[in-house]
């Protein structure tokens, strides 16, 4: 039990790292079309030329967007959630709709991955392309798409898992700052900042 505990405070931490590093990715890449797009607009107005592709890919990097901010807004809790009458129940019956709500979040995810893996092999295997000049083969940004959506469905998965052991082991603080509504101090986070003061101390503070 303790072995399987480790095993996925350990996917739980990779879960998270990669999650904030391709939300930090797909950011720059928004960043990337806000300035083709302002780009665009001013060689239209002052050339009276337009730059092909800007809005098609501007789509494409807000669908991609879309489906890999999902884990990252999971795991760290910021997905929106109806509190009413939430901080009013017993330290159980909150844990119990954790639960409910992150096993309601498995569902929704893998029925999306089972949905969008026959669209991207469906364009794979057909040559789709876009109906624009470019003719965008569909299966490039279909790809980058549905993997996002896999990984929100992976990262759903394993916190769920790690939740339920928690349960089973009756710890509710566990559930809590994995699942649950707030934004209290991640127990991963501080036990690797609590490791990383006591080498300090133990060598002086010399890096």
């Amino acid at each position: 039990m303790l072995a399987l505990v480790s095993l996925f405070d350990a996917l739980v931490r990779v879960v998270r790292l990669v999650s904030r590093w391709a939300a930090r990715l797909i950011g720059l890449l928004l960043l990337a079309v806000v300035a083709m797009v302002i780009m665009e607009v001013v060689s239209r107005k002052l050339l009276g030329r337009s730059f092909e592709g800007v809005q098609e890919y501007a789509g494409y990097v807000l669908a991609v967007l879309s489906a890999w901010g999902l884990s990252h807004t999971l795991v760290e809790r910021a997905h929106i959630r109806i509190d009413v009458g939430y901080s009013k129940l017993p330290i159980a019956a909150r844990a119990a709709l954790d639960l409910l709500s992150i096993l309601a979040v498995n569902l929704v995810g893998w029925m999306i991955v089972i949905h969008a893996w026959p669209v991207f092999s469906g364009s794979l295997s057909n040559h789709t392309t876009a109906n624009t000049p470019l003719s965008t083969p569909l299966w490039i940004p279909q790809l980058v798409w549905v993997l996002g959506y896999t990984w929100f469905a992976l990262a759903a998965a394993v916190l769920a898992i790690r939740a339920l052991l928690a349960a089973a082991g009756g710890d509710s603080a566990t559930i809590r700052t994995l699942i649950g509504m707030g934004h209290e101090a991640d127990p991963f986070e501080t036990n690797e900042l609590e490791a990383r003061a006591h080498d300090n101390a133990a060598t002086g503070g010399k890096s």
